[in-house]
C-alpha cells in the first residue's frame, strides 16, 4: 500500500486563472460529498461490533491520518504538490478544515443538502479567501439507491438520482467559486454477491445491507446501472456545455472504480478489498481507489480508464504528464496547451516532510531550545491565576470525539 516513490517535479505557480489550466499544485481545498463509502465506514473494523464505525482518516478522498508512504489518499497525494491543501479528515477529531460532508446511509436525493452544508462551511472557514481558493469536490453516491431500488423504483430510481446530481451541481456552480467537480459513478452493487462463494457471512450481511441483490439478477442490475450512468453523462455534458465559456467551473466523470466484478485473487473474488461487512471498502481498496482516481485526473475525458481487474494498484507515483499536466476537463481534453514558463522546486527526498529540511548539526540545538521554552511556559502557567482560564476555555482544551465536534462546529 501507499506510494513511497515520489519523484515528480513540483512547479512554482501563481494561482490558476482558469479551471482548464489547473495544476495539482494550485489546488487549495479537497472536499467530498457522498455516502458511507466516502467516510470509510467499517474500513478498519476487526469485529462485527465495529462495522458501523467511520474511519474518515483513511478515506480515499480526504484521509489525513496516513502518510503517502502508508496509504494513498487523494489529499496526501495533492499534498506532495500543494503542502498547505485543506480538507483533511481524521478518525480522532473533526478538524477545523475537514470538508468531507459525506453521510453514511445517504440516498442520492439527500445529496443537495450535503452541498448546501459544504457551501456554508467553506464561506465560514475560508472567509474572504473563499473567492480565491481553488477546490476539488469529489462526489460518490448512489449505492444505497441501488441496494433499495426494488423496494421503491421511483424514490431510488435513475430519474431521482439524476435530479439530485443536477440540483447538487447547480448549488456548487452558483455558490462555490473556482471549483473542479469529480463525479464517480456508483459501483454496481450486484458484484458484491460474488463474495458469497467465499464467505457465508457475506451473504448474511448483504441480506441486511443490500437486500435487492437477492431480488434482482445480474441482467436487471446491468440495465438499472446503465440508466444511472446515462443520467450522469447527460447531466455532466449539460453543465459543461452551459459553462463552456466559464473559467471557474468544470465537472468530469471519474469511472476508475466502475468495476464489472470484484478483482480476483487465486481465481476467487479478492474479499481483502472489502471491509469486514463485505460491503464497504477495506484500507487496501481505499488505497487503490485513490491511486486510480489520481491517475484518471490526467486522462482525457473521452479515454479515461477503469481499474484493471487483475492489477488493481501500482507502486510508483503517477506524475502529471509533461504534455498536459493540468486536471483534464472537457475543454483541455480536446486542446491542451503544455504549461509555459514553469519554474520547478527540487524533488523532495522520499522520507522528507515540509519544514524538515535542515542541516543535521542544527537538530540538537533546536531540540535544546524547544525544551527550554517548554519549561519556561510550564513554569509561567503554574504562576498564572486560575481565574484567567474560564470554564469555556477549559472545555475547548479537552479532547473531543468526532461526534462532539460535529455538534459544536457544524
Amino acid at each position: 500500500m501507499g506510494l513511497p516513490h515520489f519523484n515528480c517535479s513540483r512547479p512554482i505557480l501563481d494561482s490558476a486563472t482558469s479551471v482548464h489550466q489547473l495544476h495539482p499544485s494550485q489546488i487549495d481545498v479537497i472536499a467530498a460529498l457522498g455516502d458511507s463509502v466516502t467516510v470509510a465506514q467499517a474500513a478498519k473494523s476487526s469485529s462485527i461490533f465495529e462495522i458501523l464505525e467511520q474511519y474518515p482518516g483513511i478515506s480515499f478522498v480526504t484521509g489525513d491520518d496516513v502518510t503517502l508512504n502508508e496509504q494513498s489518499t487523494l489529499i496526501n497525494m495533492f499534498q506532495k504538490f500543494s503542502p498547505r491543501v485543506k480538507g483533511g479528515s481524521s478518525d480522532r477529531i473533526r478538524k477545523f478544515y475537514d470538508f468531507n460532508f459525506a453521510v453514511p446511509g445517504s440516498f442520492s436525493y439527500e445529496l443537495p443538502d450535503q452541498a448546501k452544508k459544504l457551501v456554508k462551511t467553506l464561506k465560514r472557514r475560508l472567509g474572504t479567501d473563499n473567492s480565491k481558493k481553488w477546490k476539488l469536490v469529489n462526489i460518490f453516491i448512489g449505492h444505497n439507491d441501488l441496494c433499495q431500488f426494488c423496494n421503491n423504483e421511483t424514490l431510488h430510481g435513475p430519474e431521482t438520482f439524476g435530479n439530485a446530481i443536477r440540483s447538487t451541481l447547480s448549488i456548487i456552480q452558483s455558490d462555490i467559486p473556482n471549483v473542479f467537480v469529480n463525479i464517480m459513478p456508483p459501483i454496481n452493487v450486484q458484484i458484491h454477491s460474488q463474495a458469497h462463494q467465499v464467505s457465508p457471512f457475506c451473504e448474511l450481511s448483504h441480506k441486511k445491507t443490500c437486500p435487492c441483490i437477492f431480488e434482482l439478477d445480474k441482467k436487471d442490475y446491468k440495465k438499472i446501472k446503465e440508466k444511472f450512468d446515462e443520467q450522469l453523462r447527460e447531466i455532466t455534458n449539460e453543465f459543461n456545455e452551459k459553462n463552456n465559456d466559464s473559467n471557474d467551473f468544470a465537472v468530469v466523470i471519474a469511472p476508475a472504480m466502475d468495476l464489472k466484478s470484484i478483482p480476483l485473487l487465486d481465481n476467487k473474488p479478492n474479499v481483502g478489498l472489502l471491509a469486514l461487512d463485505c460491503f464497504h471498502l477495506s484500507p487496501i481498496a481505499h488505497d487503490v481507489a485513490a491511486k486510480q482516481i489520481w491517475k484518471g485526473l490526467f486522462e482525457p475525458i473521452q479515454s479515461k480508464t477503469i481499474t484493471n481487474q487483475t492489477s488493481v494498484g501500482f507502486d510508483r507515483f503517477v506524475c502529471p504528464p509533461t504534455e498536459c499536466s493540468f486536471l483534464r476537463t472537457s475543454k483541455n481534453s480536446v486542446d491542451c496547451e503544455p504549461p509555459k514558463n514553469f519554474r520547478f522546486l527540487p524533488i523532495l527526498p522520499e522520507s522528507s516532510t515540509v519544514g524538515m529540511n535542515m542541516p543535521s548539526f542544527l537538530v540538537p540545538a533546536f531540540f535544546l531550545m524547544g525544551s527550554v521554552l517548554i519549561l519556561l511556559f510550564v513554569r509561567a502557567s503554574f504562576r498564572r491565576p486560575s481565574s484567567e482560564f474560564s470554564d469555556e476555555r477549559q472545555y475547548l482544551l479537552l479532547p473531543m470525539r468526532r461526534a462532539d465536534l460535529n455538534d459544536n462546529i457544524f
